[in-house]
């Protein structure tokens, strides 16, 4: 069986993961909600991984069709703290991506938005994060994306205006290869890599190897923006604590309907993604913590992984 077909039989059955009042959806987004049972939860690998950190929060599967695509989405949140930072993950494939948002949402509240597609990177051909584009316009432009989605960026994007507080940027949380194509990795994306539309902005000493902590070429921020240049307060407080930073310039013609893109484009709002490399969960976690000191976000929790982040 798959998970698909798990969620529809097992859909209305048994509780969520915490009874807690605060775990009531909004109303806005109460169409959106499977009430999925805890069982098929728990037939999501990722769950069914974090089960533990899971029973204190709240856990919703989310659905809605648009054309052929049936999207389904795990909405999570601190019942202890709703509104907070709130972190968006298109990819299914990403696991340390998944881990490490869930210890975000313990540690600081808000929550976060998981696209479920089998642990795929792409759900019926269509990657998850190429789809925020709402016109037959966008989507020529856009070539990874295979038909308008104007449900899909509004929902995804009404879920995460539901949680996330007003004076937080939108925030996702990405996984990647080692190294990339061009130096001998096996990957896309590097702090190395030169590119006419995205800046590379290393810190000191950047290592290349397998998961090398914040150093590593792998483990970077991309932030994104419309000017020739990142806002320099944005980028010196990263590189000052030893972020490594890509900067993406956006405009109208280079659109490729990504999360940042429709950010920067549609919503004119602040934009962070944190990118690691496959399995450096310390290494995410770490960059959590650093982007949360900068956003002056203070723990609701003290992690007993904190003081065993090694050394970077």
């Amino acid at each position: 069986m798959n998970l698909y077909t798990a969620i529809i039989l097992c859909a209305l059955s048994l509780p969520l993961f915490s009874a807690n009042s605060n775990c009531q959806l909004p109303k806005n987004l109460i169409h959106l909600d499977t009430k999925s049972s805890l069982e098929t939860l728990l037939s999501y690998k990722d769950m069914k991984r974090n089960s533990e950190q899971l029973k204190t929060m709240c856990v919703h599967m989310l659905s809605f069709d648009e054309g052929q695509y049936l999207w389904w989405m795990v909405l999570v949140y601190n019942p202890n703290k709703v509104k907070g930072p709130f972190w968006f993950l298109p990819h299914d494939d990403e696991n340390t991506a998944f881990d490490s948002t869930v210890y975000a949402t313990q540690k600081y509240g808000g929550g976060f938005l998981a696209v479920i597609s089998n642990d795929n990177r792409y759900y019926k051909g269509q990657d998850p994060n190429r789809n925020f584009g709402e016109s037959k316009q966008t989507a020529q432009i856009c070539k990874q994306q295979n038909h308008p989605a104007p449900l899909y960026s509004k929902y995804v994007f009404k879920v995460i205006n539901s949680f996330r507080k007003s004076n937080m940027p939108y925030l996702a949380m990405h996984n990647n290869k080692n190294g990339w194509y061009g130096n001998g990795g096996s990957g896309g994306i590097s702090i190395l890599k030169i590119s006419t539309t995205v800046r590379s902005y290393p810190s000191k000493g950047v290592l290349v190897g397998k998961s090398k902590g914040i150093r590593d070429e792998d483990s970077l921020f991309y932030i994104a923006g419309t000017e020739a240049n990142p806002p320099a307060a944005k980028l010196k407080a990263l590189l000052d604590a030893g972020m490594n930073v890509k900067y993406e310039v956006v405009n109208k013609k280079n659109n490729d309907c990504s999360m940042s893109n429709y950010v920067v484009l549609v919503k004119r709002g602040n934009y962070y993604n944190i990118e690691t490399e496959h399995g450096d969960i310390l290494a995410q976690k770490r960059m959590i913590d650093e982007l949360m000191k900068i956003l002056k976000v203070s723990p609701i929790i003290e992690h007993q992984a904190d003081h065993n982040l090694g050394v970077f």
